[in-house]
């Protein structure tokens, strides 16, 4: 089955990306992020092709020429593909998904976010042209953006805590005739990674919307320091590394390093004892939500032990929906509410 989401968020070193003629200086920076080959960025998409699904992008270079990523969704696609940097500065044509048949390299355009030079003229005159390629075939539709809103902030989920991210919102509109589109785009207001955080779009030709909200962003490896202190000095920590199939409770193969890392975490203290919760958003009901929360719990519990943790020191526990931390009516929300706790029981 051919497969492909709406753009992606890539978090990529500032220098490479500063518009030399750009006479806008505000929100030039990277932010929070330090991009460095290893970092991780998880999304939630919807579209006409199947069920709703998670995806994972990895970052795994960075050169002054290009950056090069893996795509990987839960419905069984996985690809590789590479964006120049100069249209990262400079595109006006914008990819909105990954399929095995599109080439790696599509030149003149952006997977990751709209290019800078978009950004800049959205920002200082209010509309912008931009063309979107919207399937595995490449086909094209004109697009015009309005900016809505030019200083808002949006949260999001950095390694495992949540942060307030500058946007711009924009309507899109497309086509003409019987071939049209619209919807709703959120970028990162940053003119140097005008990433995309959040995106609604439906096409005339297409029974749903395209809908995708980036979940969670992580630096890479070596977290665990975060986490130890933060249960060292607070006895708690939300982990939301933790992933999982849709509607499953067995862990995916792309948790194995955390689960290493939390283990050797608990070996350099043995004196812990950690509660492991799970959470739920309120999609489905209450009582199944509580089942696999627990379940999810269990199988967390069973990977630590798997590492040589012994399972004394270990108890699992499930909460569903029923101790959000955000509204369930978002996206955003119902990223920051699924997610596994981790509590000591030995303070």
């Amino acid at each position: 089955m051919k497969a492909y989401t709406l753009p992606r968020l890539a978090l990529l070193v500032a220098g490479l990306f500063t518009l030399a003629s750009s006479p806008t200086v505000a929100q030039q920076s990277a932010g929070p992020f330090v991009p460095h080959r290893g970092m991780q960025i998880q999304t939630h998409f919807t579209n006409d092709l199947g069920r709703d699904a998670d995806s994972i992008i990895d970052i795994v270079d960075v050169t002054p020429e290009l950056v090069r990523l893996t795509y990987a969704s839960t419905r069984g696609i996985f690809i590789a593909r590479d964006i120049l940097v100069s249209d990262r500065r400079t595109a006006s044509t914008y990819v909105l998904g990954y399929a095995p048949r599109m080439p790696a390299l599509i030149q003149g355009s952006t997977s990751l976010g709209i290019s800078g030079a978009v950004l800049e003229q959205l920002r200082t005159t209010g509309n912008a042209p931009l063309t979107l390629i919207h399937s595995d075939r490449l086909d094209r539709i004109d697009c015009t953006l309005t900016a809505e809103a030019v200083d808002v902030r949006v949260p999001l989920i950095i390694e495992d805590r949540v942060a307030d991210i500058p946007a711009v919102i924009a309507k899109v509109d497309c086509g003409s005739g019987q071939r049209r589109g619209s919807g709703v785009l959120t970028f990162a207001n940053d003119v140097n990674n005008p990433v995309m955080i959040e995106s609604t779009l439906k096409f005339s030709w297409e029974r749903r919307p395209r809908t995708e909200r980036v979940t969670r962003v992580a630096a890479g490896l070596g977290m665990h320091a975060d986490m130890e202190q933060s249960l060292r000095t607070l006895g708690a920590y939300d982990v939301y590394g933790l992933h999982f199939d849709f509607d499953k409770a067995e862990l995916r193969r792309d948790t194995a390093q955390l689960v290493r890392e939390i283990a050797i975490m608990l070996r350099a203290n043995p004196g812990w004892v950690l509660q492991i919760a799970g959470h739920t958003d309120n999609i489905g009901g209450s009582d199944y939500n509580y089942r696999l929360s627990a379940a999810r719990a269990s199988a967390v519990r069973q990977g630590l032990i798997s590492h040589g943790i012994a399972p004394g020191r270990l108890t699992a526990i499930g909460y569903g929906e029923s101790r959000p931390k955000s509204d369930n009516a978002t996206f955003a929300g119902r990223a920051i509410n699924r997610r596994v706790e981790f509590r000591r029981l030995d303070r």
